[in-house]
């Protein structure tokens, strides 16, 4: 069993500035629907059917109730509010709109006794993907729906100031399954990678653990609202912005990026939420696209309910002016089963609308069913004594086994990207931490977090310059900043130099953060900003002309293009933003301690001119006119590849068994087994990673180089071997075609098995019989 797997079954087992942790009340049991007094309607009897329980609500309601029971985040972010009770009904608020990216984004909470719970803070997304881990996902999932339902019945609040703090629902606007699809994109840091089938298995992975539990499975535990639907990755640049793009797909483009991770994080693994996304596609705003709602809704048959993006309905007409009023805005969007509007156009607008005829009752009834009924699948409107969801303890909320699971998820993130022989690192000695991110905290947890450290600042959050001092014992520890992130200034390069010059190893903490790459703001570089490049040049000269050793941390989301810089350096760590654990999991990596170090890249480090030959507003990943985006399509000299990592022992790969051919007429699957055995003489973890190699690209495209099949990481002691099997059918062979149909043609398709760095096994394969249509668009 792998390490999330066991984490996530000891946890079922055991069961912004300015703002401090809420105390806990029992007003969520004592304002809950159907409580006595309240328990004689129809829609409390648990006899009926949920259609039925649904329409009796339904049917009870005055028709200027209804906007607010429509409008997320009760009164914040632009929604007016009211709140959405009604007393009449015993029916409570309750709040569409929790954010749980990385951990659940709430305030702590208080007990009785004083005591002090707080949410796991996990490794934002991109660290995630780095980890190659779809075990830990689902814990993270897992851990996360656990949390929210603690903290639910606890009375937190939401954390962010312009949500106006409400109580907390329970459905998650995450996880973010967009893809990387620009470097210069601002939410990077949100998405778990390039590759839309390593972010569906992503996707799912944590739909699955935050939705269904064995704690209770009767009800849904919370629900994954995925976002953002679709093809959304651009905040400024260009001449547009998030709320006036138009993105332009053709169908190749839908099939071979843009649908896959839907369809398998909501078809498969079954989302109940969805985030339409503020730009348009094909002329038409996402929340209210027709043919989005349709493949959504009857292609991948989704059945849950769909959130605009906060403001994203007012867009509809005010940005994109693809309606002229709000009356019809709100009409077209809840015509295409936008149900929640995260604004207030609903609020304001939408029953004007129905009078205008420019929508019916019956349109907006059925939002009301798609929303209510997720309610009711949570056990909202049932008896709760019995139910486990309802009776979490308050310190299940950041429980052991949710931080180990936090720690674990920080460690296994990190990506060694060079070590010529200067990790792991002696202890001992005069190590001197320079650079803009060596005294870091909040940047180290990143963006979309709750409440951290239990006094509301975050000084529980350990920097990298702690961290090394605390494991460097026995030496002694310097720090400087040399410079900020951003700033010219170089007055602070004398006191780095002078550290240098003291050292016997100099560590380099460098990087980016949300000043440069946050949402609603792109980058226009991908190197280092500021003067990082030059303190970083001018410190390394120097170690290296005194023989001192050097390392480099990187902290960033998108990726950062450091050029000859790491041929000067004697390591380099890409630690992305590992969260609260970040600085332990940075130090123990650097000194050798990091038993699950094993990460590897989730996307295409580019140098950094790339930029300067494609813009971002060109969606499509292949167009001939560009270098190409990803490794399926960028053939151009890389820094660092797509699955690209180091550890400290070695692994060698080697075939137990495959296939050497498969028919395309056939369904039936295959096994590819693949032994992996620890060779070195320490303890580790390594991804084997699965790819096919070539595809059309489509009929003026540039050619697929390969894709990735399927991935499984394992963690080995020294001479220990596993043998991971990977299933794989004429699905993952089949071309997608210009009308994004995928075709399974006669052809030579070999198989690459692989750790990302020095094992490549070739598997001679190919697909034979006659050509066979595996999928029609828009079924990818």
């Amino acid at each position: 069993m792998l390490r999330g797997a066991v984490l996530l079954a000891a946890a079922s087992v055991a069961a912004a500035q300015g703002h401090g942790a809420v105390p806990v009340t029992d007003e969520a049991y004592k304002m809950r629907p159907c409580r006595p007094g309240f328990d004689q309607f129809a829609f409390c009897n648990t006899t009926l059917s949920k259609a039925e329980r649904v329409d009796a609500l339904i049917g009870l309601l005055k028709d200027d109730e209804i906007p607010a029971l429509l409008t997320a985040r009760e009164g914040g972010g632009g929604s007016p509010g009211p709140p959405g009770n009604i007393s009449r009904l015993g029916l409570p608020a309750y709040d569409w709109g929790l954010n749980c990216i990385h951990g659940v984004q709430s305030s702590c909470v208080k007990d009785s006794n004083g005591e002090i719970y707080c949410p796991t803070s996990f490794p934002n997304p991109v660290n995630l993907g780095a980890s190659w881990n779809d075990s830990m996902w689902k814990t993270m999932g897992y851990v996360i729906g656990k949390e929210a339902r603690a903290l639910f019945v606890a009375g937190a609040t939401e954390w962010s100031n312009w949500s106006d703090r409400p109580h907390i629902g329970l459905d998650c606007w995450s996880p973010n399954i967009n893809i990387n699809h620009d470097p210069r994109w601002g939410r990077n840091q949100e998405v778990p990678s390039e590759d839309p089938i390593l972010n569906g298995i992503f996707g799912a992975a944590i739909t699955k653990g935050q939705q269904f539990s064995s704690d209770d499975p009767k009800y849904v535990m919370s629900i994954a609202t995925i976002k953002h639907w679709d093809a959304y990755s651009l905040e400024d640049s260009d001449g547009f912005t998030r709320h006036n793009f138009d993105a332009t797909l053709n169908n190749y483009t839908f099939s071979d990026t843009f649908f896959p991770a839907w369809r398998r994080t909501v078809k498969d693994a079954g989302a109940l939420g969805v985030m339409c996304s503020y730009n348009a596609v094909n002329g038409q705003p996402t929340c209210a696209n027709e043919f989005l709602h349709d493949v959504l809704r009857n292609t991948f048959e989704f059945s849950g309910y769909v959130s605009s993006d906060t403001g994203a309905v007012q867009d509809i007409y005010d940005q994109h002016h693809f309606v002229k009023t709000p009356q019809e805005a709100a009409c077209v969007a809840i015509k295409a089963q936008t149900d929640i509007d995260s604004g207030k156009v609903y609020h304001d607008a939408l029953l004007s609308g129905v009078q205008q005829g420019l929508c019916t009752m019956d349109d907006v009834k059925q939002a009301l069913r798609n929303t209510f009924g997720l309610l009711f699948d949570m056990g909202l409107f049932d008896p709760v004594d019995n139910q486990p969801y309802w009776n979490y303890n308050v310190d299940v909320i950041g429980m052991e086994h949710h931080q180990a699971a936090a720690k674990q998820a920080a460690k296994e993130s990190m990506v060694l990207l060079k070590n010529n022989n200067t990790l792991p690192l002696a202890k001992g000695k005069k190590i001197a931490v320079i650079g803009p991110h060596y005294n870091s905290t909040q940047m180290m947890v990143g963006n979309y977090y709750g409440q951290i450290c239990k006094d509301n600042t975050f000084n529980c959050v350990e920097t990298i310059y702690n961290a090394i001092k605390r494991y460097n014992q026995g030496g002694s520890t310097t720090a400087a900043q040399g410079c900020s992130i951003t700033g010219s200034s170089t007055n602070g390069f004398p006191a780095a130099m002078s550290l240098v010059e003291e050292a016997d190893i100099v560590v380099l903490a460098i990087g980016i953060d949300e000043s440069v790459e946050a949402e609603s703001h792109d980058r226009t570089a991908i190197d280092l900003p500021g003067v990082q490049q030059q303190l970083v040049s001018q410190v390394l000269a120097k170690a290296n002309s005194m023989g001192k050793k050097t390392a480099m941390v990187m902290m960033n989301g998108g990726m950062v293009a450091l050029g000859s810089l790491p041929s000067t350096s004697g390591a380099l760590l890409e630690a992305f933003y590992p969260s609260i654990y970040g600085g332990d999991a940075i130090a123990s990596t650097l000194f050798g301690e990091n038993t699950m170090l094993g990460g590897k890249m989730p996307y295409t480090v580019y140098p950094a001119d790339y930029i300067n030959e494609i813009t971002m507003d060109k969606m499509s990943m292949n167009d001939v006119q560009t270098p190409g985006r990803s490794y399926k399509y960028y053939t151009g000299p890389t820094e660092f590849d797509f699955g690209f990592g180091l550890s400290f022992t070695t692994f060698e790969l080697a075939v137990v068994t495959a296939p050497s051919s498969m028919s395309c007429e056939s369904t039936a699957t295959a096994t590819v087994a693949i032994k992996v055995t620890n060779t070195g003489k320490v303890e580790g973890d390594e991804v084997v990673q699965l790819f096919r190699k070539g595809g059309t690209g489509g009929t003026n495209g540039i050619p697929v180089a390969k894709q990735l099949v399927a991935f499984k990481r394992v963690h080995l002691s020294p001479g220990a071997s596993t043998t991971v099997t990977f299933s794989i059918s004429r699905a993952d062979f089949a071309d997608v075609m210009d009308n994004g149909n995928r075709v399974c043609s006669p052809a030579t398709r070999d198989l690459i098995a692989s750790n990302g760095n020095d094992q490549v096994l070739t598997i001679p394969f190919s697909t034979t019989g006659s050509t066979a249509t595996v999928a029609v668009f828009p079924m990818v």
